[in-house]
């Protein structure tokens, strides 16, 4: 047993043993295992192995217990057998065989012969293992222990387990009657072997005294010493004597001489006269020969099973008589079969007299040849067959040795039971079929159907020997000779190829089917010819012959013959190889074939490349009727297909013959179900798969309702009504469907087939082929197994090479492509990217998209470049499969995509961009776009070859540095002035990292980590590492391994992130308090990333902080889960996020609670994408100028050029507007935390946001923070109501007639660079995209400024719609000069940062106030031209003159806020503007006033404000200013106050300018005189209020109704000048 063998047993012994001590009594055990031990001395085999120990368990214990019991004493050590079918309750087995067991004393021959039982019954033997063992039983024959070797008391038994078929129970009583039957066969014989074997030592003895000497005597003699030396093995004996009575002579069985077999089966004693025996028994006795061979007509069911040898030997008194015999019958040994006849007696003699008398020298080629032939002669020939006859045979064979012709020798056994046939044939001519045929016709020409065969391949000969022996039953065989049956075997042995060559010139002519004779003679195996005729080969070669390499494939499908509708043939062809069995039977199983048997032929046509056939039969596996006919076509195509990749390998494809479907309609169903799998659906491909094969009626529905929707060929009405009907097919067909699970399967390929808006299936190239990749769009908003957040709109593209899906917010929409890696899951990836883009490209003027695809063959083992080269190959497929079903625009006219159905709107706009593992691919995606003739030429994909580089302009980073200004700036830090310590995620040679660490020269970057190194300077110095760092941005391809060593401060170093330990510096664990001298890498990032510090800068790829609630598997980055930490352990001041997702969100919302600072990923490094917008509408403008000619490619190109400094100044404007519009809205959250909290709820119930997703808080999380006093609101939450309130706004000014006011149109000009302006104004204002520029400049510019909540509530409180809200509001920034206010406060550096946000807030409170103001009162009339030019110059005057138009009161106030604003650092020119900010809104009604009654602007003023003095009503103002509103109506209330007061003032100014009085101050004594009750009344309230603590919301309003009694007398009085209040 080798080391492997012995190591499987000892293992499976092992385990055998562990069961048993589970299972075992302990007796039981010990007995066990001594059995296992002492047993399996076999090897144990895969199959055996392959079964679980348990199962192994059973059998061997069932065995032993069986082997255990006691032996019946009267059986005479007889075998014990016991057969039957396991019980899984009796016999805990549940075994699919039919078990047998046997106790047998151990002896020879019992494997063997119990092996031919169970062959000669056909059946099939899975196991069959024999276990000796020395068994010690005690007296009562039980089995006490089981032994490896002798022990005193015990005996040899052998213990055989086999297994077999399985038999019903009627069957096992005859299967154990066989088996006990031969083992007492066994038994007989090995019991009377060595009697047997003394019988004929003992008559050698007396032959040596009485035999006659004889020729042959001591020849004789010497054979059977020779068997008598273990070369026969001996089953029976039996002896006669020889009686004469006159002149007849009888053979009469010697009584008790009978022994082995012949014994036990010899029944009566015999008697035969010799005349009526065999003519052999008659000429051995008229002969002087010592005995005869022959074989006996019984077959053997002892050791071998073949029909047993006889040798008669006759016996001699003194007088040398022949007295009778004695006949041996057993089996010759191997080695009679193998030694050469020179070496075994009696054939010795005979080889040799042959040899002598053929003429032939024994060392010429001729006398070799003739020894080789008697040599490799049939051993039983030689024995049976006379000198003579041998000797002819012989020759005639060395006579055709060399030579291809056939001939048959025949030779009769003398003693008339069998007849022996040897026949040479030429070894083309041979087969098992041939040979088959062979053995029949001879065996019905000599009318004997029992025979036995050998069939030998001669060394050195054209000739194969075919032996064959049969036994007779009559005389029929004497009528026959050698020359009959050489016709015989002529005649069925006859050439296929002299079939073929006339079967080719009948089918094509003599010229060419003599060639294809030539060609093909020797070309098709025997093992082909056997099965197929020559027509059948002609048919073949036509199928192949076309094949040029072994790139390509023929195929030929058709029903086997007189078999079953669903089992078919099925024949492949290929040049050069065989078809790899382990690719085709795998695509054969998934095309729903079972492989029954595969058989290849190799046919090699004269001197050209080999062609292989390979002939598969198959059982189809659904229930359905094949008809071939019907899918010869579509099943070859598939196979094709799928063998080349250009179609999937899977169980879809049962689907082309199951339901009679075209490979492209199946890679339909597939590209369904792989989007099933992206939308996260629970159930397989194969269960997905199984259903649609299991509901074939409702699969041809779903196809036909899929082509009815986008066939070309359907149109109008038809096509609606054939899609209703279809859908109602396939509904009324579900109610069959009982499985749940098929029935959400079926029900989700509906919802997709009528989501889907376009596809390219129905497109195919020039040449007419087919596509291989398939896209579709989806209303993905229809899709309810669809994931939240839905987007628009997603095209999925499917195909075996690549896989992707394009997700957009709207139909203007864009993003970047990213090469994923996350094969099953991409969509899921892409969908968090694409939530992400939503709110970054807030900023921007298209929604936000995302696209990435999965390059489904590209594999690093291939080497890195064929793995880039794949992904870009894939990348190509993925743009080309987006842009099939895009529409186009050509001289301004949308053109939808050929053979395209559109079941949406026009949609030409798809723009493009790079993202991870797509940098370098933009100019791939622009070449692409030009040779399909897109509309937008190299703008399709920004950043390419002629945009804007990004990082060469550096344009994320400074975007991102923006925000980290602004973080510093309100902690009153400058850093740009002053040193700040850093912590890096990336390195200098990365565009976000590198730039970013180059934007400061006070940078002191105390560490940085890439995923191959980390930098650790614990003091750097920020001059000279500003400059090494910049050395290393501007040298390519370094890394931080290059930087200068001289240049870290003390204890600095920079280590490997594949060293397995680092060994830190006393400095570096000073800088990062780490107490321990040696950490792993990770322990090192770890304790970086919690340093105290002022920065970490993010600029690398990966997530690096979770918050505390969330799990390493919650955040999707398992690379970083060891170096994770959670938000709160962030001890820096500020986190900037130049790099994507560097945090979670739940992350930054738990460092901003903390006290960090921080925006979102989303809000930082929006400049990237913001510049690619630029380029994008910029070159739609020139690309237009191009197409016109007005403009050559190089110039335009010039011209993008020398704008990049521009359109980075505009892109980081937006930055720096964006992360002050956060700031805004956090400085007053704790005051407005409920108007925020009603905008989000709001977002909610219109469906446009969920707050789960976007991890902002809940109500109660809301309350919980206001009553714990934190921080109600941080600024990663507010953040994202920025950016969902500019999308929705957005939105919503798409739909507003905006570019018809020239005020509103004009904001499109702002989205561009002046110098643009200047040059192409008139272009700009026909731009593709003006509606949605202008929208995005509006909402941009109206959120950040006032708020993300400011249209919402101006909507909620006065009705308006959005257009209205951004009418109203342009007309107050014009008005108000609110532009030049604004700039004056933001960049007036030398305020402290919270003093410039509450001076925002005013100049926000008071656009707030006009707004609503205009909104109230000028609804109808909301023309921005004509309402600007009405108000801007009045309100002009009026700003300049308010001081000197108030009155003492008033200038009281002024002074006293306009001090206080300078004491802050406020300029006085901006502080006395500021302070006058409430009264600025009041003077809104002045004007107004003035318009309608066509007043002077300075007379209505003057009583404006003298009404305002007298009756203390700027005083009231900012009492009701002033109140805190504790709800949504308390805050309506305090607005709604607002407006009543500064509707009644009006009023009342109004209407004492209508008093006939020439001069104000008259007007004013008639009005104090008439109203004196009312104004008395009045002036108290005013003195009670002003008594008071403060006012609250019901003193206001009573206070309210007591001014609007005195504002309707006063108008009351002058519509009745008669009518005069009571005294």
């Amino acid at each position: 047993m080798d080391a492997k063998n012995k190591q499987q047993r000892d293992a499976l012994i092992r385990s055998l043993q562990r069961i048993a001590k589970k299972k075992l009594s302990k007796t039981q055990a010990i007995q066990f295992n001594q059995f296992i031990d002492s047993a399996m001395h076999f090897y144990p085999d895969a199959d055996y192995l392959s079964r679980s120990p348990e199962e192994i368990f059973h059998s061997l214990w069932g065995l032993l217990e069986f082997g255990s019991s006691a032996r019946d004493s009267s059986s005479s050590g007889q075998a014990a057998v016991r057969v039957f079918n396991p019980d899984q309750n009796v016999d805990s087995d549940s075994s699919q065989f039919t078990s047998i067991y046997i106790n047998q004393r151990d002896m020879p021959f019992l494997v063997d012969s119990l092996r031919i039982v169970l062959n000669r019954r056909g059946l099939n033997i899975f196991t069959l293992q024999s276990n000796p063992i020395w068994a010690v039983r005690n007296a009562q024959a039980v089995l006490e222990s089981a032994h490896k070797s002798y022990v005193e008391g015990a005996q040899r038994e052998a213990l055989i387990s086999i297994e077999v078929d399985r038999h019903a129970e009627s069957e096992l009583a005859d299967l154990h009657l066989e088996l006990a039957a031969v083992l007492d066969d066994v038994e007989v014989v090995v019991d009377g072997f060595e009697a047997m074997r003394l019988r004929l030592n003992s008559l050698i003895g007396e032959l040596e005294e009485n035999a006659p000497q004889g020729e042959d005597l001591e020849e004789s003699l010497e054979f059977l010493r020779w068997i008598y030396n273990g070369y026969f093995t001996f089953t029976g004996t039996v002896e006669f004597d020889l009686k004469t009575e006159g002149s007849t002579q009888y053979l009469c069985e010697v009584p008790e001489t009978r022994c082995g077999l012949l014994k036990k089966y010899g029944g009566d004693i015999r008697q035969g006269q010799i005349d009526s025996l065999s003519p052999g028994v008659s000429a051995l006795y008229a002969s002087d020969e010592l005995l005869a061979v022959t074989k006996s007509s019984e077959r053997s069911r002892v050791h071998r099973d073949v029909y047993s040898d006889y040798i008669v030997v006759k016996r001699f008194n003194s007088q040398g008589q022949a007295i009778g015999e004695v006949r041996f019958l057993g089996l010759y040994t191997s080695q009679f079969y193998s030694y050469s006849p020179r070496r075994i007696p009696l054939l010795r003699r005979k080889v040799n007299w042959v040899m002598d008398h053929s003429g032939f020298s024994p060392n010429s080629h001729d006398g070799k040849a003739l020894m080789a032939i008697l040599d490799f002669h049939p051993r039983d020939e030689l024995f049976h067959v006379g000198r003579e006859a041998l000797a002819e045979t012989a020759i005639g064979i060395w006579q055709i040795y060399e030579r291809r012709v056939t001939r048959v020798f025949i030779h009769p056994d003398p003693f008339d039971k069998f007849i022996s046939c040897i026949v040479y044939i030429p070894r083309e001519h041979f087969s098992t079929s041939a040979r088959e045929k062979i053995q029949l016709v001879i065996g019905e020409r000599l009318d004997a159907d029992e025979h036995e065969y050998s069939t030998q391949f001669l060394p050195e000969s054209v000739l194969v020997r075919i032996y064959l022996v049969y036994q007779v039953s009559n005389k029929n065989h004497l009528s026959v000779n050698g020359a009959q049956l050489e016709e015989l075997v002529k005649q069925v042995t006859r050439g296929w190829s002299d079939s073929f060559a006339e079967a080719a010139i009948a089918a094509s002519g003599k010229t060419e089917g003599l060639q294809l004779g030539r060609r093909f003679k020797q070309a098709f195996p025997s093992a082909y010819r056997e099965l197929y005729s020559p027509v059948e080969a002609l048919e073949h070669i036509q199928l192949f012959d076309p094949l040029e390499d072994s790139g390509n494939l023929a195929i030929d499908l058709r029903h086997q013959q007189q078999a079953e509708n669903n089992q078919l043939k099925l024949l492949l062809f290929h040049r050069d190889v065989p078809l790899e069995l382990s690719d085709m039977i795998p695509m054969l199983e998934n095309l729903g074939f079972r492989v029954m048997m595969e058989h290849p032929y190799l046919i090699q046509p004269e001197a050209e490349h080999q062609v292989w056939m390979q002939e598969f039969n198959l059982r189809f596996s659904l229930d359905v009727d094949v008809d071939v006919s019907a899918v010869q076509g579509s099943f070859t195509e598939a196979l094709t297909v799928v063998w080349k990749g250009e179609a999937e390998n899977d169980s879809f494809n049962r689907l082309v013959v199951g339901a009679r479907l075209d490979w492209r309609a199946v890679a339909m169903l597939r590209l369904y179900a792989r989007y099933l799998k992206q939308l996260g659906i629970s159930y397989s491909q194969d269960f997905i798969a199984d259903t649609l094969a299991q509901y074939l009626d409702i699969t041809r529905n779903l196809v036909a309702l899929f082509k009815t929707y986008f066939d070309p060929r359907y149109a109008g009405d038809k096509r609606s009504e054939r899609s209703t009907g279809l859908v109602n097919k396939v509904i009324l067909a579900l109610e069959e469907v009982q499985n749940i699970s098929e029935d959400n399967v079926i029900r989700g390929y509906l919802e997709l087939i009528r989501a889907t808006l376009r596809t390219n299936f129905f497109q195919t190239f020039e040449d007419g082929t087919n596509k291989s990749y398939i896209s579709v769009k989806l209303a993905s908003a229809e899709i309810s197994l669809a994931p939240k957040p839905r987007p628009a709109y997603e095209i999925f593209v499917y195909s075996p090479r690549v896989e992707g899906v394009h997700l957009r917010g709207g139909k203007v929409a864009r993003g970047g492509l990213r090469w994923s890696d996350r094969l099953e899951d991409y969509r899921t990836e892409v969908l968090g990217l694409v939530k992400a883009q939503q709110v970054k490209n807030a900023v921007i003027v298209p929604t936000g998209a995302k696209g990435g695809f999965v390059a489904k063959q590209a594999s690093m083992a291939a080497g890195r470049d064929a793995w880039l080269q794949e992904g870009v190959a894939s990348y190509m497929l993925y743009i080309q499969a987006l842009l099939d079903i895009s529409d186009n625009l050509i001289d301004g006219v949308v053109v939808p995509p050929r053979d395209v159905v559109r079941r949406d709107g026009d949609d030409p706009y798809l723009v493009v961009a790079a993202d991870k593992g797509t940098a370098t691919f933009s100019d791939i995606a622009n070449e692409i776009s030009a040779a399909n003739n897109f509309w937008l030429g190299d703008a399709f994909a920004s950043g390419g070859g002629n945009g804007y580089d990004h990082k060469g302009m550096g344009i994320t980073a400074r975007g991102a540095w923006v925000a980290v200004q602004r973080h510093f700036g309100e902690l009153g830090m400058n850093i740009q002035q002053q040193d700040f310590t850093v912590v890096g995620i990336g390195d200098m040679g990365g565009d976000v990292f590198g730039n970013g660490m180059l934007l400061s020269q006070h940078i002191q970057l105390v560490g940085a980590f890439n995923h191959l190194h980390i930098f650790v300077d614990p003091s750097p110095n920020a001059a000279s590492t500003y400059i090494e760092r910049k050395r290393l941005f501007e040298t390519p391809r370094t890394s931080w391994e290059d930087f200068d060593r001289s240049l870290l401060s003390a204890g600095g170093a920079i280590y490997s992130r594949s060293a397995k330990s680092l060994r830190l510096t006393p400095e570096i664990k000073a800088r990062f308090e780490i107490s321990d001298d040696e950490v792993t890498p990770t322990e090192l990032i770890s304790a970086m990333l919690r340093a105290q510090v002022d920065l970490i800068w993010n600029g690398g790829i990966g997530t690096y902080v979770k918050s505390s609630n969330e799990g390493n598997t919650d955040v999707g980055d398992r690379s970083n889960d060891g170096l994770r930490i959670n938000g709160k352990q962030l001890r820096c001041k500020v986190f900037g996020e130049g790099g994507n997702l560097g945090m979670t969100q739940r992350a930054r919302i738990e460092f901003c609670a903390a006290g960090g600072l921080c925006n979102t990923d989303f809000i930082d490094n929006a400049g990237g994408v913001d510049c690619s917008d630029h380029e994008v509408n910029i070159k739609i403008l020139l690309n237009k100028l191009v197409v016109a000619g007005q403009l050559s490619m190089p110039e335009r190109n010039q011209f993008l050029a020398s704008m990049t400094d521009a359109v980075a100044d505009l892109v980081l404007h937006n930055n720096a507007r964006q992360t002050q519009a956060i700031s805004l809205a956090l400085h007053r959250s704790d005051q407005q935390y409920a108007e925020y909290q009603r905008f989000m709820c709001w977002l909610e119930e219109t469906g446009r946001l969920d707050r789960e997703l976007e991890f902002l808080p809940s109500d109660d999380q809301l309350l919980e923070r206001q009553n714990r006093q934190q921080p109600i609101w941080t600024r990663p939450e507010l953040a994202v109501l920025v950016c969902y309130s500019k999308a929705m706004l957005k939105e919503a000014l798409l739909e507003a007639d905006l570019l018809s006011e020239p005020w509103l149109a004009s904001s499109v000009n702002r989205a561009f660079p002046a110098e643009l302006v200047s040059r192409y104004s008139s272009e700009i204002e026909q731009h593709q995209l003006r509606q949605e520029i202008a929208a995005t400049q509006l909402a941009n510019d109206l959120v950040d400024r006032m708020g993300f909540s400011f249209f919402f509530r101006q909507m909620e409180s006065t009705g308006a719609s959005a257009g209205e809200v951004v009418r109203a509001y342009s007309i107050v920034l014009n008005v108000l000069d609110i532009e030049a206010l604004w700039q004056r406060i933001e960049t007036d550096l030398q305020l402290d940062a919270r003093v410039q946000l509450d001076l925002l807030h005013r100049l926000m409170r008071l656009v707030r106030r006009t707004t609503r103001w205009f909104l109230r009162n000028r609804r109808l009339s909301l023309n921005c031209t004509h309402s600007i030019a009405q108000f801007a110059g009045p309100m002009q005057i009026m700003a300049e003159q308010m001081p000197e138009l108030h009155e003492a009161e008033w200038m009281k106030l002024w002074n006293a806020e306009r001090d206080e604003l300078m004491a802050l650092g406020v300029d006085q020119s901006l502080a006395s503007r500021l302070a006058a900010a409430d009264s600025l809104f009041l003077t809104l009604g002045i004007v107004d006033i003035s318009l309608k009654q066509q007043q002077p602007i300075e007379q209505t003023g003057q009583l404006y404000f003298s009404l305002g003095e007298y009756l203390s009503l700027d005083w009231f103002m900012a009492q009701i200013v002033d109140l805190q509103p504790q709800n949504r109506w308390q805050d309506l209330a305090r607005e709604s106050y607002v407006d009543d007061l500064e509707s009644q003032r009006r009023s009342l100014t109004a209407c004492l300018l209508n008093r006939p009085e020439e001069d104000i101050s008259l007007r004013l004594q008639a009005w104090q005189q008439q109203q004196r009750p009312l104004i008395n009344r009045w002036q108290a309230m005013v003195a009670d209020l002003r008594r008071g603590t403060a006012a609250d919301f019901a003193m206001i309003s009573v206070a309210l109704r007591e001014l609007l009694d005195l504002v309707q007398a006063s108008i009351d009085s002058i519509n009745s000048p008669t009518s005069f209040p009571e005294e």
